[in-house]
């Protein structure tokens, strides 16, 4: 046993938030219980930071943010604290490849996601979002320049999709990350911009070690947070693929926190057990 853990990080979409994007009073609940145990708590998500805000506004409850993948992180007070963006050159690159799929296209900035136009499946996408999508008829050619951009999110069949990954992995798999975030989504992000690259970073800024962080998540944008820490925690309904990079497997938040709680109560007990020798 190396240390008590201190962080806890959780996804939002299939891992803390409902199926009506909602945190369940169970999961309040257990949040709670760590915040009055002084854990800090980081929300890692490829949602928008606006839309994790509000999600935490809703629980009365304040949090460190990894948004958009870990191309954003912000401080518990809300503080920005930096950011990873595409190169415009190799935003616009990235758009040619992909505009030729049937897909719904977001190209996503740090607070907004843009569309060229919309479609009853962006409807459907946009249902699941807190944020309406902005309409931009001339999306290709700002992106040289005029509109930063810190990740593509492409929705749709999951077999277009692997062959857009697939594509993407020939042509500009040296500059870019892929995920496959959601049961329907490609994640398109700059090289080497993930949820767990923006994790070092914060726990470096917080002056934490790996052992002292959980991760909980469900996609594989998650998985490069379990490779951190020895206490990661896949959601029992994830990709099996997900569920082997993960140490744990629990069915919610909830779950994860009260074995979190088990692991500090048994290291305090080895603790005080070490000092009566």
């Amino acid at each position: 046993m190396n240390d008590m853990i201190k962080l806890i990080v959780s996804d939002l979409d299939g891992t803390l938030l409902d199926h009506s994007k909602k945190v369940s009073p169970r999961e309040q609940a257990a949040l709670k219980k760590a915040k009055e145990a002084d854990m800090i708590l980081c929300l890692a998500s490829g949602r928008m930071n606006v839309e994790m805000q509000q999600v935490l506004e809703e629980i009365g409850h304040r949090a460190y943010s990894l948004s958009q993948n870990g191309a954003f992180i912000h401080l518990e007070d809300g503080t920005f604290l930096k950011s990873e963006l595409f190169k415009p050159e190799l935003a616009f690159q990235v758009y040619q490849l992909l505009k030729e799929f049937d897909l719904v296209k977001l190209v996503c900035s740090g607070e907004a996601n843009y569309i060229t136009h919309l479609t009853p499946a962006s409807d459907e996408v946009q249902s699941r979002t807190f944020r309406p999508f902005i309409l931009k008829e001339d999306l290709e050619p700002s992106l040289r320049g005029e509109l930063p951009v810190c990740k593509f999110s492409l929705f749709g069949d999951i077999q277009v999709l692997l062959t857009l990954k697939s594509v993407m992995e020939k042509q500009l798999g040296d500059q870019v990350e892929l995920f496959i975030s959601d049961k329907d989504c490609l994640d398109i992000m700059p090289l080497q911009v993930s949820k767990g690259n923006s994790l070092l970073v914060l726990i470096e800024k917080l002056g934490l070690q790996p052992e002292e962080v959980a991760c909980i998540g469900d996609s594989f944008n998650d998985v490069s947070m379990f490779g951190i820490t020895p206490h990661s925690f896949a959601m029992k309904g994830a990709h099996p693929d997900v569920k082997q990079q993960a140490n744990y497997q629990v069915e919610s938040v909830a779950e994860a926190i009260h074995h979190i709680f088990a692991y500090n109560d048994k290291y305090i007990a080895e603790q005080k057990g070490s000092t009566m020798i």
